[in-house]
């Protein structure tokens, strides 16, 4: 059947006009402190640390600490035997030295040479290191999301206050200059009114699934399963649970503590979040990866804030790159991830030709309409109608994840307040509990600020 008559999209492609097309300007964002700091530092003013948990996520954290001007290892802890020999070996090829290695974190603690401790365990366990080490008198980096169940944040913001400790938590796009930068353009009102916020990330392949193959060697009697399994339910050794832990409810948060944490990080800090979400819907299911695992392989979760609201898309069966967009009525901040840049996009809100709806007017009453409207509203020669669109590039060899633990070492030495502190870390992570609560019940996550709990 031939189509009659013209879509609202038709009418915006056609209206534009010649020469239309908007230019964009490039910049390269500042160089951070850390890339300009020297290299050498005096014994003195060195900061060592302990290491506790030596995975996946340990090992990037560790390497990259010890590379980092001013910082030493001096000790590490893990439950798996294995890890202690993987540790030695990535110390040993950075500094030439070995370090003391233990089941035992409480040794760590104990250590009088030790000034502050990096934490990267499974989930339920990060509530009580972070509160020991802060009663030992250590400051913390803990991984994210800062807790397992909701009431922990709470006893970690305490402990952390009474015993006067820098406690940073991992979710590293609070040290990102692109988001540092999104900040920035959106309290300057470069996009107008910023009324909603999204962030899509997709995986498609069994690693980023968590299908982590456990160590070969892996057995009772080189890995301390009944203190890695904590307060969890005891259950007989299982190498699986173990390396692919991030799958269980027992000791992590499936998608959200492993992925939604990174882009609410992002959320909170562009948008000056200070709360947890008011409220969140979720809506998924487990389609592809049913292999005993408790949580599901596609989530989509809409927030609910004061002024604004986030949908985060997130999934384990289609791969689609990480952006984290925020739409305002004069256009959009996108930070991509995956190609390390900041693009703005930039709208003026207005119509640039007469209103789709005048092709219902008859034609004689059109035609006085569209006259009268051009006279008013086109363009005088040579003012230009919108704003250069922007993109922002960051610079050679810059690391968001190792801008963060520089970051934390800085505020051990200087004792400035930490860059993510468990108030904010805290509000994400129970932004990752509301999403799974809502899963779970098929109902709307409340955050009750009085009782300090998720309702329905």
């Amino acid at each position: 059947m031939k189509r009659t008559g013209i879509t609202r999209r038709d009418f915006i492609r056609t209206s534009a006009g010649a020469g239309a097309t908007i230019a964009a300007r490039s910049f390269v964002l500042p160089t951070s402190p850390l890339m300009a700091a020297p290299r050498s530092v005096p014994p003195s003013d060195t900061v060592r640390f302990g290491m506790i948990g030596i995975g996946m996520q340990g090992t990037g954290l560790l390497h990259t600490s010890i590379q980092l001007p001013g910082v030493e290892c001096v000790a590490a802890c893990d439950l798996y035997d294995g890890r202690h020999l993987h540790a030695n070996q990535i110390i040993q090829s950075v500094t030439g030295k070995t370090v003391p290695a233990t089941r035992r974190y409480q040794d760590l603690l104990d250590n009088k040479e030790i000034d502050c401790l990096i934490v990267a365990v499974p989930d339920h366990w990060h509530k009580k290191i972070i509160v020991d080490a802060c009663s030992a008198g250590k400051d913390v980096y803990c991984e994210k999301p800062m807790t397992h169940k909701v009431p922990e944040g709470f006893e970690i913001i305490d402990a952390t206050q009474k015993n006067n400790r820098i406690v940073q938590i991992g979710s590293q796009r609070k040290s990102s200059i692109g988001f540092a930068k999104a900040k920035e353009l959106v309290a300057q009102g470069a996009i107008g009114d910023v009324y909603r916020a999204e962030g899509i990330l997709g995986r498609n392949d069994p690693c980023g699934a968590w299908v982590y193959p456990p160590p070969p060697d892996l057995s009772p009697q080189n890995l301390d399963w009944e203190t890695w399994l904590g307060d969890a339910p005891q259950r007989p050794f299982d190498p699986i649970r173990f390396a692919r832990w991030r799958a269980y409810a027992d000791y992590g948060e499936g998608l959200p503590g492993d992925l939604y944490v990174h882009t609410l990080t992002g959320i909170h800090f562009v948008m000056g979040v200070e709360a947890p979400p008011q409220q969140a819907m979720t809506y998924g299911g487990l389609y592809q990866w049913k292999d005993g695992r408790d949580f599901p392989d596609s989530m989509t979760t809409v927030y609910e804030y004061p002024n604004f609201h986030a949908a985060v898309l997130m999934s384990l069966n289609t791969d689609e790159p990480e952006v984290t967009r925020f739409l305002g009525t004069r256009g959009i901040i996108e930070v991509s991830e995956e190609g390390d840049h900041l693009t703005v996009t930039h709208q003026d809100g207005k119509d640039h030709a007469p209103c789709y709806y005048t092709y219902s007017f008859p034609s004689k009453m059109k035609a006085e309409y569209d006259k009268e409207w051009h006279e008013k509203n086109d363009p005088k020669l040579g003012a230009s109608q919108l704003r250069e669109n922007e993109a922002y590039s960051y610079p050679p060899g810059y690391s968001e994840f190792r801008e963060h633990l520089w970051h934390y070492f800085q505020s051990v030495k200087t004792r400035q307040p930490s860059v993510e502190d468990p108030m904010f870390g805290n509000n994400t992570a129970l932004g990752c509990h509301m999403a799974n609560f809502a899963y779970f019940k098929k109902a709307p996550a409340v955050w009750n600020a009085s009782k300090r709990e998720i309702t329905t």
